[in-house]
């Protein structure tokens, strides 16, 4: 299959995410980047998008995922974005997701990010 990438970047969400009791007392903002691998040339071809993967759904199931729980590790709230972009966007071989947040226990570094890729 032929893989084209469609990157959906910068999707904010306010999530409550860390080890510490301080990172957790809140929900901060996270920007998660994402990217479906398809193969997107019959809607290219076809201007027609019918045939295209659903970018909307995906970004608003990865939202709603993500900001629906907990978790302590970024790791995990990447996880919980990929699988639900996966099941949002079922045509898509593979997805790459990276999550940005910015450390509150460590004030001298501006963001931590995590990539994790999956394919299906």
């Amino acid at each position: 299959m032929r893989r084209d990438a469609i990157w959906l970047m910068g999707i904010d969400c306010r999530c409550r995410v860390g080890v510490e009791a301080e990172e957790r007392s809140r929900r901060q903002k996270i920007s998660i980047d994402l990217c479906l691998e398809v193969d997107a040339r019959a809607a290219a071809e076809r201007d027609d998008f019918r045939l295209a993967a659903d970018y909307w759904a995906v970004e608003k199931s990865v939202r709603a995922q993500v900001q629906a729980g907990d978790c302590a590790l970024l790791e995990t709230l990447a996880e919980r974005a990929a699988q639900a972009a996966l099941k949002a966007a079922p045509a898509a071989a593979a997805v790459t997701v990276r999550a940005h947040k910015k450390p509150a226990v460590m004030p001298r570094t501006r963001e931590v990010c995590v990539e994790i890729r999956r394919p299906r």
